[in-house]
């Protein structure tokens, strides 16, 4: 638009030195006002903020939401205080960071706790009475990113791909052109790191999302510069799931998958079916070398014709033909990057399975819920194996439960043992006996269960372990056995994601100064992750920026291989869950549990 600002109207009433590092956190309700993230002059350490959600101003930099500098939100923490403290209620009122005024609007922030505002303390909050965290505190300044509501990203997560890819690259342009306000001159610029404790179950997995291919040149093209940018994921909490089938496919022969979508479901479901590489460009609409039939729970079923990219086809019940009740998109996937010239080395075809709210109501027909089936079948030259993975569902309005997720079914599959212990992957004995395989057999399967965002070599992924005894979480994902294309075949580290049996999730910041809660999860982990790198760039910078700089691949194996070692865990951890090994979580200034 030609209200949109081509540059940004930089307000900093306080300028980061030279020696400093940013981080970023991208996230959902983040506390701009807690006292975790403020200077020990009371003004905050955000350098700037985009609120996606946000109410969009004439004359901003940012096509959509709202963007605040450092001054106006010093000012707005002024203009809430009352007794020399602030509001920090009407303060998120007063920033659009609570919006009461709009049906849909964002008041996340009005609960206890959130999760933006608990990764970002884990990130990067410091305690305002500590004094060994001065400078830390003074040269670690944060850029925030706003994720929207639900609302916007859907139930399944349709849309987080291109807000995050906004964010990341919001940061690092504001980054950039802070440095240049402050003086230090064209070339370099301050070392980023990006927490982006978000992801999706479902995706190619191969390492070629958009996202993790703007993220891939963004890195690339800071390591020219000599000014390091690491962005740090989690593994993902969906190892017990259910939503990922990956299984070899014999000539002429079907394999068959339950897919239970659950009653009273206000949300649609999305499954995938991806094909294996197929080498070359494919053309505009190359053909899906499998073929995949839904059926619907007592009826019907869509046509056995393998689909071709860019087609469509539309599933009803007998009764009433006019109504759809699920869809099957099909569609191209290469290892094209954006913006290069010439063809892809290889092409892959899914499909996107998606079925209407089991809910019914007066303005729409439900889609039946119970057991659907899923037909795979695979003739012919790269037809001999599937991937099939199940989407994320939330619910649109936060603190819901009426998004419910839907899981392939196989009477093969054994979620928990037989003391009604969940199964994980591997075993964890305790008396030094190598990790035994327990995720048996196909075709469902909880390896494959990565982040479907940080599948590329550009990004750091973490998992979560258990603080007490080093045992990895049982939640954590894991990468696949046999990755596709550039697929990840391992998270890289693992940090505490649970203190301990007895002890749910870490400890951090509340959605209020004074107030902590325990959360439970891998991007928690991811947190301290970032944490840990970014205190690590003070040092590296400290020494001259001499050598490799933190947060790399081959950082994350030094570092976590030696840690594992030294912390003499009494279990093993195989790497196609714990990655590099176990990492000790860093400094908080928080009381231990």
């Amino acid at each position: 638009s030609e209200d949109v600002a081509a540059d940004p109207n930089i307000q900093l009433t306080w300028m980061p030195d030279a020696d400093s590092a940013i981080v970023g956190v991208i996230d959902s309700g983040i506390a701009l006002s807690h006292a975790r993230f403020r200077r020990i002059d009371g003004g905050t350490r955000f350098l700037s903020a985009w609120l996606q959600g946000g109410e969009w101003r004439s004359g901003a930099a940012v096509p959509f939401g709202r963007e605040l500098f450092r001054t106006e939100i010093d000012r707005l923490m002024w203009r809430a205080s009352v007794g020399g403290a602030i509001d920090e209620a009407a303060f998120d009122r007063a920033a659009g960071l609570t919006q009461f005024g709009h049906a849909r609007g964002d008041r996340r922030l009005e609960n206890n706790a959130t999760h933006g505002t608990h990764v970002a303390d884990l990130a990067a909050g410091f305690d305002l009475s500590d004094g060994s965290f001065d400078e830390a505190r003074r040269r670690l300044p944060i850029i925030g990113v706003g994720l929207p509501p639900r609302t916007s990203m859907g139930a399944n997560g349709n849309f987080l791909e291109f807000f995050a890819i906004h964010a990341v690259e919001y940061i690092i342009d504001r980054a950039d052109r802070i440095w240049k306000a402050c003086g230090y001159g064209p070339d370099g610029g301050f070392p980023i790191v990006i927490n982006l404790s978000y992801g999706l179950k479902a995706g190619p997995k191969d390492g070629h999302m958009l996202i993790e291919e703007v993220i891939r040149a963004a890195t690339e093209k800071s390591d020219e510069i000599g000014r390091p940018i690491r962005v740090i994921l989690p593994a993902g909490n969906d190892l017990m799931s259910e939503g990922v089938a990956e299984f070899a496919l014999p000539d002429d022969r079907p394999v068959t998958l339950d897919w239970r979508i659950r009653p009273e479901d206000h949300t649609p479901n999305f499954a995938e079916v991806w094909s294996e590489q197929i080498s070359g460009a494919g053309g505009s609409g190359p053909a899906h070398p499998l073929t995949a039939v839904v059926r619907l729970p007592l009826g019907p079923g869509s046509p056995a014709a393998a689909g071709r990219a860019g087609q469509m086809t539309t599933l009803t019940d007998d009764a009433d033909p006019e109504t759809p009740l699920a869809r099957i998109y099909c569609r191209k996937h290469d290892n094209k990057p954006p913006g290069g010239t010439g063809d892809p080395a290889w092409h892959r075809v899914g499909y996107y399975l998606c079925t209407a709210p089991t809910l019914e109501e007066d303005r729409m027909a439900g889609a039946p819920s119970g057991r659907w089936t899923i037909e795979v079948a695979g003739k012919g030259k790269n037809s001999d194996r599937a991937h099939a993975y199940v989407q994320s569902d939330q619910t649109l309005t936060f603190g819901s439960v009426t998004g419910l997720l839907s899981t392939f079914d196989h009477p093969d599959f054994r979620p928990v043992d037989y003391a009604g212990r969940a199964i994980d992957v591997y075993d964890y004995p305790i008396d030094g006996v190598a990790p035994t395989l327990t995720d048996l057999p196909p075709p469902i399967t909880r390896r494959g269960s990565l982040n479907a965002i940080a599948n590329n070599d550009a990004v750091r992924v973490i998992g979560s372990y258990r603080a007490t005894d080093g045992k990895a979480s049982v939640f954590s994902s894991a990468a696949s056995s046999e990755p596709v294309g550039d697929g990840r075949a391992a998270p890289t580290a693992l940090l505490p994601g649970v203190d301990g049996a007895a002890r749910f999730g870490v400890m951090a910041a509340g959605s209020k100064s004074g107030s902590a809660a325990a959360m439970q999860g891998t991007s928690f982990s991811t947190a301290l992750a970032t944490r840990r790198v970014a205190l690590a760039m003070l040092e590296w910078i400290d020494g001259d920026r001499n050598g490799q700089a933190p947060g790399s691949e081959g950082w994350f194996e030094i570092t976590a291989s030696d840690e594992d070692a030294d912390a003499d865990w009494p279990g093993q951890v195989p790497e196609i869950k714990g990655g590099h090994g176990r990492m000790t979580r860093p400094g908080t200034g928080r009381l231990p549990r």
